[in-house]
């Protein structure tokens, strides 16, 4: 994508770009359902560790139901995402991906990087002052299932 945008900018004739560019134009729901097959991830398994309420995390996951940035990003700890993948589920869910100049956003990189749980990510944004993922839920404690053993 970014090259395609470079060779635009740099004046490229646009249906050269159209015909070269890897496009990909899949919404959320095929996504996700080949990137857990990929890594060979029962859906139940992603949703149980996102702690989405069931029935919203199946309607999200089937294309039926939009979520919010945050019930996104509990989807992206659920299915064990690395920081690009979470950017493009994101993306793809249609709200901003993951920012560098976003000091939440750089906290909930560095849960995903170190292969924490949502849990643990919320105990993170808290105690950095931040507004956790899953408000009004009680914080995990540090020895919860998530946490890299």
């Amino acid at each position: 994508m970014e090259d395609s945008l470079h060779e635009l900018m740099r004046g490229a004739d646009l249906d050269k770009v159209l015909s070269r560019a890897p496009l990909d134009e899949r919404g959320l729901a095929p996504w996700a359902s080949e990137r857990m097959a990929a890594e060979d991830m029962p859906r139940n398994e992603a949703i149980h560790r996102s702690r989405l309420n069931q029935t919203f995390a199946y309607q999200i996951l089937a294309g039926t139901r939009h979520a919010s940035r945050d019930k996104l990003i509990q989807l992206a700890f659920g299915m064990r995402l690395d920081i690009p993948d979470t950017s493009e589920l994101l993306e793809r869910g249609g709200v901003c991906r993951l920012r560098p100049d976003c000091r939440r956003d750089l906290i909930v990189a560095y849960a995903l990087h170190h292969g924490m749980g949502v849990e643990q990510c919320d105990d993170l944004l808290w105690e950095h002052g931040e507004r956790t993922i899953m408000p009004g839920k009680p914080r995990g404690d540090r020895h919860s299932q998530d946490r890299p053993q």
